[in-house]
């Protein structure tokens, strides 16, 4: 990470023909660098860049300039701002060019910075800036971050909460409630106790778990987030044949799966994103999983097998066409027999039946299905699937999504919770995460020496451990080759 103060410039808009390019420069006192080669459009004459510190104070400066080259040769006709330190966004002295979207001239114009004495920024260094002048903790630093890169709604609505400072307003609360249970402790060990009273450990238990349940929540919120930020993956999974692809096909709203009546013509896995009513999903269709001889579709079925496995919701699409009314409860209990108890499943999974050719069914066989679908989800053969087995069935066809749709998305507010609201900051990196399952690893080390009435020495030791992990989440304490490792990931110009 470097430390130097030295003025750096970068390319902040994208490197291609477009309408601007944003030039960004920061450092300290920038104006003299461009004393001479700025120049009023009308009259030509130079800028006096002296006058621009002096006349500004909180508002930045803004005007339609010339930029000539040491030469004086004009380079472009730009829209020239000034942000004066320290408001602004790395708390030095910024200026933005915005010049006509030609990397020819972008190129012209960078020559030009380097002629002055600026140098090319490293990746994130503005933002690194930002952070060690102390405008944004590290935390909102991230978050800026996955603001740029986020590829769904719910990851901009988490990076902008983040970048609001709604996950340091949180740790700050609990790093107070953990200096306040170490102030009573170190109290005791400095001081007798007619002076501060009797030594009663037990008395901290309430804010205790009172730090310790806002973390529990913090480590809860890290799974939620990420399928907010990178959409829930819903996998179409069944036999051959069951109308996995043109529901696919349905709720894509476009011919991505090719569809057939001859089973096995799924032989890979798809993969598209899909919005349903501002919810991200990742949805997924499988090869229809069976026996078989055929080389190419045995891996197809295998490679469905491990998508199991990274499905939030495992759509389970179960055909009925062409099966009696008679026969629906044996063939309800045989088919959730042959894929549910042949498979592993994670605790944090939802399975949703979903009975597809609804089209083709007649009235009776809805009734049906309705009527045994609790009875025999409630055998005791599937009692190890109770909390993630969906107690609700699904009716569609590649005409009618509407019910699958609306129940898509319950599932992603069960599973994404009450992401993005203020009382519930979250966890948006796994570095935030790992310093998080530190502190949580502290307090519960301290709730059971309390418990034994251990020294209040080895107790507040333990709490300071905590209290350290909650302060690097934040970057309260600096560790270099932790925040070369952050700023590396921005963009140039960032």
């Amino acid at each position: 990470m470097t430390s130097s103060n030295d003025p750096i410039f970068a390319l902040s808009s994208a490197n291609a023909r477009s309408a601007i390019h944003i030039h960004r420069i920061s450092g300290i006192n920038l104006l003299p660098y461009f004393q001479g080669y700025l120049f009023k459009i009308k009259s030509n004459e130079v800028l006096n860049v002296s006058m621009i510190q002096e006349q500004i104070s909180s508002k930045p400066y803004l005007q339609y300039l010339y930029i000539k080259d040491a030469e004086g040769n004009i380079l472009d006709d730009v829209l020239f701002t000034f942000f004066k330190a320290p408001k602004s966004y790395t708390g030095e002295d910024i200026i933005e060019i915005s010049s006509h979207g030609n990397p020819l001239i972008s190129s012209l114009l960078q020559r030009l910075f380097r002629h002055l004495g600026l140098r090319d920024a490293l990746p994130g260094e503005f933002t690194q800036r930002a952070y060690l002048n102390g405008k944004i903790d590290l935390v909102q630093a991230e978050g800026i971050n996955q603001l740029i890169h986020a590829e769904t709604m719910g990851g901009i609505q988490l990076a902008r909460d983040s970048v609001a400072g709604e996950l340091s307003k949180e740790t700050e609360e609990v790093k107070n409630v953990l200096i306040e249970i170490m102030a009573y402790l170190e109290a005791h060990i400095d001081f007798a106790p007619d002076e501060v009273g009797d030594y009663q450990p037990e008395s901290l238990m309430p804010l205790m778990k009172q730090a310790l349940a806002k973390l529990q929540n913090l480590l809860n919120s890290y799974s939620s987030g990420l399928r907010a930020r990178e959409g829930v993956k819903i996998a179409l999974v069944g036999k051959p044949n069951a109308g996995k692809s043109s529901l696919y096909n349905a709720l894509l709203k476009f011919e991505r799966a090719i569809v057939t009546h001859i089973p096995g013509t799924t032989r890979d896995i798809l993969e598209d994103r899909l919005i349903i009513r501002n919810k991200d999903f990742v949805l997924i269709d499988t090869a229809g999983i069976r026996e078989t001889e055929d080389t190419v579709e045995k891996i197809g079925v295998e490679r469905s097998i491990k998508t199991l496995s990274k499905a939030d919701v495992i759509c389970l699409i179960i055909s009925l066409e062409n099966v009696y009314i008679k026969n629906i409860k044996k063939f309800l209990e045989e088919t959730l027999v042959q894929f549910l108890l042949h498979s592993d499943f994670s605790p944090e999974q939802i399975i949703l039946p979903v009975f597809s050719k609804m089209d083709l069914m007649p009235k009776e066989i809805f009734e049906n299905i309705l009527n045994f679908y609790s009875e025999v989800i409630n055998d005791k053969k599937f009692l190890h699937l109770e909390n993630i087995l969906s107690k609700k069935c699904i009716f569609c066809s590649h005409n009618d999504t509407e019910s699958l749709s609306s129940q898509l998305v319950k599932l992603h507010d069960q599973l994404t919770g009450l992401l993005g609201h203020k009382n519930n900051p979250t966890l948006i990196s796994e570095r935030q995460r790992n310093k998080i399952e530190i502190a949580v690893k502290n307090l519960k080390e301290g709730i059971d020496l309390i418990y034994k009435k251990d020294y209040p020495e080895k107790i507040s030791s333990v709490i300071n451990q905590g209290r350290q992990s909650l302060q690097e989440v934040v970057g309260e304490i600096q560790l270099d080759q932790v925040l070369e490792k952050i700023f590396s990931t921005f963009c140039i110009g960032k």
